[in-house]
């Protein structure tokens, strides 16, 4: 091998080279450097871009998100308020313009996340990462599924009112937000799920590509990374921790309610399909409660709508010191809380546990200066005792309760007689819809007398049921199964009709019968229907008004119509129709309220009656009743008298009219011809 000796320098050359090497050294680093610190400036810039992007993104879905949530509740609200033929369209419009706002709203955020995901597509780095097909089909079917539901929607508030309330049922927009908010839920928590993987996956791409340039600078590049680098880091870090805690308060609050701080009906579902898988699995029960509070409309109605806010408050209070921390508590309506116990499967433990969630409630409360006292009813039910389904559970709770309700129990615990005894109400609820159409519903009269004489005066028209398969049914047995204004009115025209065409008939044999008083509801007084069925009956049967009298209960004081039903009562009385005021003394009258409505007689009600001899203050309340009689200048009318002795003691208290099985039972009309008018009074007592 040839060795090769190296050339000495030229003399100065060697430190000029070396200075002009060392100088174009440093050029060459100094423009790497500043490459690679502006690249890494522009990554980390893209970064935070891409990232700032997919932040809007996820709060514009989770936003889409919860107006989507509003909306199903708006419409079921707004198709469970059509179902109702008593609700003023007045009332349901406001909440059709809140369905629009909610759709305009979701419409607009829509517009929006397009306008940010075409933003995103133009990112350096997003166009370098690799796209999930499914995740695009998943947005792209989203946004078909939603606006689909949206159209629904709108067809829901284009409608006609009379169109909503013969096509939609009670339960119709519980599976209209039912069939919507399986899939779609879904498909907005897979999206939230998206997004955050692609955010995570953005900070390590920059945090891989700047490294990456780091080692490259090594020590020269160390300080630049210090000064610029490691601060855009920490903005992304913190950016990120930032949407995260944003995105659990987002999921925090779809699940809460807002009012009570307690569970809602969207957690209190899932929860529920959470236990139900686990019973399936493993074959572990539990049990739920419906809870539903006692006169909560009365406390809205009497101290405002803050005192009801306070009184759930006070409720979720309450419940929150009964139960366990992993017992599920759930406000899901206005009045109505649920409750699920995932350790109790056993009947006794879940009716203690029943009866302390109303004891709790026993306790009154202080809302400015006023003491308000609260109480609920309560249905229970166990998996898998009673059963092991989602409608299933909720059926027998709902049952439960309304068994509660309807009893003496405040708590009940779901049994097979409940629900045989349900059913058969809901057999006798369809047949008497259509009870006055097929002329099953007919009229007993029980007559009024005087009682020092016994003169015969007249007598009271009540209602039976003429069931084609279980007989004659008084009204207790049928009376608290008309629901509907369009059910009462029929069984009062129908009333109405018989007593006049027996009345008719009566007065053509040659008879006194003296006047009928009929019972009209208060959906009759408020406006002119009731007038207007006495004035036609009147017309048809060639009667005198004089052959009618009116009797209305106390509660008609507390009725939002009193105007409106002070004036159907003076329209009465300037026919020479009597009014009266029946079962005084068991509602809300106050003087005030005897002062200035027109009416001519107090009814004593029977059960102060019944305790003449055995009780001194009913009978305290029976003289106090008639000397404010006397003293308004109105008559005194005693019911339910059945003995020789009360007879004796309305007599000498001064009472003058009474009626009861001492003189008579309520008779059919062939009867009444029969037995009683053509007979004197003194022969049947």
């Amino acid at each position: 091998m040839v060795e090769t000796t190296p050339l000495p320098p030229r003399p100065g050359s060697s430190i000029e080279d070396y200075i002009r090497s060392i100088g174009l050294y440093y050029i060459g680093i100094a423009i790497v450097m500043t490459l690679l610190i502006g690249a890494t400036y522009l990554t980390v810039k893209v970064a935070l871009d891409r990232h700032t992007t997919q932040q809007e993104i996820s709060f514009l879905t989770s936003q889409k998100f919860i107006r989507f949530q509003q909306l199903t509740q708006q419409t079921r609200a707004v198709m469970g308020a059509s179902a109702d033929p008593a609700l003023p369209e007045q009332i349901v419009q406001p909440m059709l313009e809140d369905i629009q706002s909610a759709i305009t709203d979701i419409r607009v955020v829509m517009k929006r996340l397009k306008d940010m995901h075409r933003r995103l597509d133009s990112n350096l780095l997003e166009r370098l990462s690799r796209h999930s097909p499914a995740a695009t089909a998943l947005h792209v079917d989203l946004d078909q599924r939603l606006e689909d539901f949206l159209s629904r929607a709108e067809r829901i508030i284009n409608t006609t009112h009379e169109d909503r309330q013969r096509r939609y049922t009670y339960w119709g927009p519980i599976d209209f937000a039912a069939s919507a908010d399986g899939l779609l839920m879904r498909q907005f928590d897979g999206i939230i799920q998206h997004a955050n993987g692609r955010s995570e996956a953005s900070i390590g791409n920059a945090a891989s590509i700047s490294t990456a340039l780091l080692l490259t600078l090594a020590i020269l590049f160390i300080l630049a990374s210090t000064l610029l680098f490691y601060p855009l880091l920490m903005k992304l870090r913190s950016e990120h921790q930032r949407k995260m805690e944003f995105e659990n308060k987002l999921v925090h609050l779809a699940q809460t309610d807002p009012l009570t701080r307690l569970k809602n009906r969207s957690y209190f579902s899932s929860a529920l399909n959470c236990l139900l898988y686990r019973y399936k699995k493993d074959g572990i029960g539990f049990s739920l409660l419906l809870i539903d509070l006692d006169n909560f409309k009365a406390i809205n109605d009497g101290f405002g709508h803050p005192a009801g806010d306070a009184t759930l408050r006070h409720v979720a209070h309450a419940f929150q010191n009964v139960f366990q921390v992993n017992d599920i508590i759930a406000r899901i309506g206005g009045d109505e809380f649920a409750i699920l116990l995932p350790d109790i499967d056993d009947e006794a433990r879940l009716n203690d546990i029943a009866n302390r969630s109303i004891k709790a409630l026993e306790a009154d409360f202080t809302f400015e200066d006023n003491t308000i006292r609260t109480s609920a009813s309560v249905g229970g039910a166990i998996v898998p005792i009673h059963a092991i389904d989602e409608p299933g559970l909720v059926r027998v709770a709902d049952l439960a309760l309304y068994a509660a309700k309807a009893g003496s129990q405040s708590a009940f615990i779901f049994d097979e007689e409940t629900l045989t005894s349900r059913l058969e109400q809901n057999e006798l609820a369809a047949a008497l819809a259509n009870a006055a159409d097929r002329d099953e519903l007919i009229v007993h009269y029980q007559p009024k007398v005087e009682l020092a004489s016994g003169k015969h005066l007249g007598f009271e028209a009540l209602v039976r049921w003429q069931h084609p398969t279980l007989g004659l049914l008084a009204p207790g047995a049928f009376l608290p199964l008309m629901k509907s204004p369009r059910m009462i009115g029929d069984m009062s025209r129908a009333v109405i009709r018989n007593a006049c065409r027996d009345l008719r008939a009566w007065k053509k044999a040659g008879l006194s019968p003296g006047p009928v008083a009929i019972n009209l509801p208060e959906p009759l007084l408020i406006d002119e229907n009731g007038f207007e069925m006495l004035a036609s009956a009147i017309r048809e049967y060639d009667l005198d008004w004089q052959d009618l009298a009116v009797e209305v209960t106390e509660d008609v004081f507390l009725n939002h119509h009193a105007e409106q039903m002070r004036a159907s009562m003076t329209r009465f009385r300037e026919q020479s129709v009597s009014v009266s005021l029946d079962d005084f003394g068991t509602g809300f009258a106050s003087l005030l309220h005897l002062r200035d409505f027109p009416f001519d007689e107090l009814k004593i009600d029977r059960s102060f009656v019944a305790d003449i001899g055995r009780d001194s203050r009913s009978e305290q309340i029976i003289n106090a009743i008639i000397d404010l009689s006397r003293n308004l200048g109105k008559r005194c009318i005693a019911e339910g008298i059945e003995t020789e002795a009360q007879r004796q003691f309305l007599v000498t208290a001064g009472c003058t009219i009474g009626q009861g099985y001492l003189f008579a039972k309520p008779m059919p009309k062939n009867e009444v011809m029969a037995r009683w008018l053509k007979h004197p009074i003194a022969e049947t007592r």
